[in-house]
């Protein structure tokens, strides 16, 4: 006895059949065009993201501190010029630049034929010469124009060092700005146990870097730091005393001295080395130009922004 009724497959087969759109010939060849739209539809290059704004890459402009020993071997030999003290936070001002995929190219084009220049010395010369453009995981990196010495706070001093700064930043009224570059050279460190390639850069039209510069000097001299390209004849006066203002000359034009570094190398470079960085700077290179937007002040691990005056009068 059967319970239930089931259909017979073989008319359910033939009503599926049916049931079936007809496919007339021809269909074939309209669904491969389909199928080859879709996929150049696939394949269009899709719109840029837009950038990052730079206080997210503030979160990550440092990392995080695993041990206070100096080990240079890990470093590709460089030791720290400011040695880890509990309760001292280094901190610095500068101006930050994260150059687009085409400035980068120029760079790093500038960085290999510097490199292949460079004088007779130990082994190849080339991998002796590393650059700040990228990190060792292929990272982009920032790179920046320094605004302070390398500065060393107390614990009590970080906010009213933080305060200062930007009063007197809020005071000059600076507005946007933007540098060009005007060639290239090798700029050793204080104690020439490093050589770095740097971007020469020309004057603002409103002369910003040696304003900002001023601004940096005062705040660091203000907590008795030292001051950056600066001596006795560049103590704002402000600083001075009364007597003193009536015979200081004009605080010093820096300009020749901002720079921007690009790479770095322990070996110096001999005088042929630095004349060939003359004919290095072609016009491709000397076509950028640098905006800048805000100033940044880093302390410890720590990095706070400070925009320019948009929209404001700038003193000339």
């Amino acid at each position: 006895m059967v319970l239930v009724d089931y259909p017979h497959s073989s008319s359910e087969s033939e009503e599926q059949e049916a049931t079936k759109p007809t496919i007339k010939q021809g269909s074939g060849k309209r669904k491969a065009e389909h199928v080859e739209q879709e996929g150049q539809d696939f394949n269009r290059p899709k719109p840029s993201p837009p950038p990052l704004p730079s206080s997210f890459h503030s979160l990550y402009a440092t990392n995080v501190r695993s041990s206070t020993t100096d080990d240079p071997s890990l470093h590709a030999g460089r030791t720290r010029q400011v040695p880890h003290v509990v309760g001292n936070w280094p901190s610095h001002i500068y101006l930050e630049w994260y150059p687009s995929k085409c400035c980068l190219a120029t760079l790093d084009t500038a960085i290999q034929k510097a490199a292949s220049a460079l004088g007779p010395g130990q082994g190849d010369q080339r991998s002796n010469v590393h650059s700040f453009l990228h990190s060792e995981l292929g990272v982009q990196l920032p790179l920046h124009i320094s605004l302070s010495a390398p500065l060393v706070l107390k614990t009590e001093q970080r906010n009213l060092f933080q305060t200062s700064l930007e009063s007197k930043l809020s005071q000059a009224r600076i507005q946007p700005f933007t540098v060009e570059v005007s060639g290239l050279d090798w700029v050793a460190n204080y104690v020439k146990t490093r050589f770095f390639l740097v971007l020469r850069l020309m004057k603002p039209e409103s002369d910003e870097l040696n304003r900002l510069l001023s601004i940096c000097n005062a705040t660091a001299q203000q907590f008795g730091l030292p001051c950056l390209y600066a001596d006795s004849r560049d103590t704002p006066t402000s600083l001075r005393s009364h007597s003193e203002t009536k015979t200081v000359r004009e605080m010093t034009d820096k300009s020749d001295a901002f720079h921007i570094s690009i790479a770095w190398t322990l070996n110096e470079p001999d005088d042929q080395s630095r004349q060939e960085l003359i004919r290095l700077a072609d016009d491709q290179l000397r076509a950028l130009k640098v905006s800048f937007l805000l100033l940044k002040l880093k302390i410890g691990n720590a990095v706070i922004n400070s925009p320019f005056a948009i929209g404001c009068d700038g003193d000339k």
